[in-house]
């Protein structure tokens, strides 16, 4: 049994090892976890894989690192945080993947991580399994609690088949939208790219979203200039009126960034959004499409595409417990909600 640990820098033998278990879909990928550290919550995230090879098996963890140098209190303790890390697993979902469903291996997987992590000096880690792998299960190990159902749609169905697994009130709303003016296409133009992320950027103020949610132009141009990222716009008398920012592999899609001007939504221009965005990836030959999940009123509005579902698991490792432990009564000392839920317990919540 050995174990590796790579960079960025050391990217073809990071495909080397995604091609060996099975190219598990693009939230694994180096590159996606390449454009994305930076810029998902911390500026000094950089992007890790650990892997545990045994015989012709392989366990593939693609994670996303960062210093504890970014906390709020660091510059207020004695201790030295920038010998400290802590680490999350990629967005939307990610957690580790093995070429051989094994529990015994899996758990190999975990005790050498875990010493791995403590030589590091890596505190916690977050990970969010993946719906689509359902990797959670190969890894009781890391005690995976369940968080919520997401929703998925087979696009090798039957157009019609997928028609009429749409609830009634979706077909309705998709009906009345097609009766409008609203055009939706995709595009890779940067003038349109611009424009759905004004609209985008101007849905999370409205919502005051977190700043997991929210992404500087480059990183929307960075994706969407790559084979990671398509997306589509709806058009109402040459307005941009919408997007649907989708990421992808050649097999499954995901529902990824999506908004629309309020002004036109009685024109139900998010459903027509979405059904337009599953039939253009179904036409491009993916096979899946993730519509994830989300709060109640979110889940009610994707649900209403899809019978089927998925579900979503988190894993909490705290690597260093007693490092752990005194972070957390350093960030309480400071004034930091520590017993909201959010993990690690010493960071501000980003996420929601």
């Amino acid at each position: 049994m050995e174990t590796r640990c790579l960079s960025a820098a050391d990217l073809d033998d990071w495909w080397h090892y995604y091609n060996r278990v099975g190219k598990p879909g693009p939230y694994h990928r180096p590159d996606y976890l390449q454009l994305l550290s930076g810029d998902f919550e911390h500026d000094d995230e950089r992007p890790e894989l650990f892997v545990l090879e045994d015989g012709d098996d392989v366990v593939y963890y693609p994670y996303i690192r960062r210093s504890l140098e970014s906390v709020p209190f660091a510059e207020d303790t004695e201790t030295d945080l920038g010998v400290y890390d802590d680490i999350v697993s990629s967005w939307y979902c990610g957690g580790p993947i093995t070429s051989r469903d094994d529990g015994e291996l899996c758990d190999r997987f975990a005790e050498a991580f875990d010493d791995h992590c403590r030589a590091e000096n890596i505190v916690a880690e977050f990970l969010r399994f993946d719906p689509n792998e359902e990797n959670h299960e190969r890894f009781e190990c890391l005690e995976p609690n369940f968080n919520r159902e997401t929703v998925w749609v087979d696009l090798t169905a039957e157009e019609d088949a997928i028609w009429d697994g749409f609830e009634k009130r979706n077909r309705n709303a998709i009906r009345q939208a097609q009766d409008t003016a609203i055009e939706v296409t995709p595009t890779s133009d940067v003038g349109d790219y611009q424009a759905f992320h004004d609209i985008y950027s101007n849905a999370m103020d409205a919502k005051e979203a977190s700043e997991h949610y929210r992404f500087d132009i480059d990183f929307f141009v960075d994706l969407l200039e790559s084979d990671l990222g398509t997306l589509l716009i709806a058009t109402y008398e040459d307005d941009v009126i919408g997007g649907a920012m989708l990421v992808h592999d050649e097999q499954i899609a995901h529902d990824y960034l999506r908004a629309s001007n309020p002004d036109y939504w009685d024109l139900r221009v998010n459903n027509l959004l979405c059904y337009e965005a599953m039939m253009y990836m179904r036409e491009t030959g993916r096979e899946r499409f993730d519509f994830q999940g989300g709060r109640p009123g979110v889940f009610k509005f994707k649900k209403s595409f899809s019978p089927d579902r998925a579900e979503l698991y988190l894993g909490r490792v705290r690597h260093m417990p007693e490092v752990y432990d005194d972070l957390v009564a350093k960030a309480e000392a400071t004034g930091i909600e520590t017993e909201s839920g959010y993990f690690p317990a010493y960071r501000v919540e980003k996420s929601n």
